[in-house]
């Protein structure tokens, strides 16, 4: 029983290994589960005992030709996310990201003319951070160390540290 639990695990962590490829740095013992889309144009660097599903929806990894994206350690990503860094996104140790997230750092386009490219302004993500399912968190946005976002919820600004906030934007939920 031994072997084929040592087998199993060599196997998982070769598979991940291929899987994540095409990026610049990724820790040990990286879990997936299903096939993640990885289009790195810039840098992405993954911390140690990543946990990423890409079941039945699968999640994207992606990165601009400036982009850089960094990972910190034992963070949790479901499936269906979308994390794309055309500047920098920075996710800190131990976050957990829901179902269907998006972090987006760049809008892709100026929103007053559609035909000109947007700047892209840092996303900074604390440590211990849990974002919900469906949460999008928009250029320029802060979240501080130990924040919950809602499901569903919109973050376009800064958002301080052990608190939970709600809504589009997402702004800290006042408990009665």
């Amino acid at each position: 029983m031994r072997i084929s639990e040592a087998l199993h695990r060599e196997v998982d962590a070769a598979r991940a290994r291929a899987w994540l490829g095409a990026c610049d740095q990724v820790g040990p013992d990286a879990h997936l589960y299903g096939q993640p889309v990885v289009r790195n144009l810039g840098r992405i660097e993954i911390g140690s005992a990543l946990v990423m599903s890409s079941l039945p929806v699968r999640s994207h990894l992606v990165t601009g030709p400036q982009g850089i994206l960094r990972i910190g350690v034992r963070v949790r990503i479901a499936h269906g996310a979308s994390i794309s860094a055309h500047a920098e996104l920075v996710i800190g140790d131990d976050v957990v990201i829901g179902p269907f997230a998006m972090l987006l750092d760049s809008d892709y386009h100026d929103p007053a003319r559609h035909d000109s490219p947007g700047a892209p302004r840092p996303i900074r993500i604390g440590r211990g951070v849990r974002l919900g399912a469906g949460v999008v968190v928009l250029r320029g946005a802060v979240i501080g160390d130990g924040a919950v976002i809602d499901a569903h919820s919109v973050v376009n600004r800064y958002v301080p540290g052990a608190v939970r906030a709600s809504g589009v934007p997402a702004r800290p939920v006042v408990l009665p």
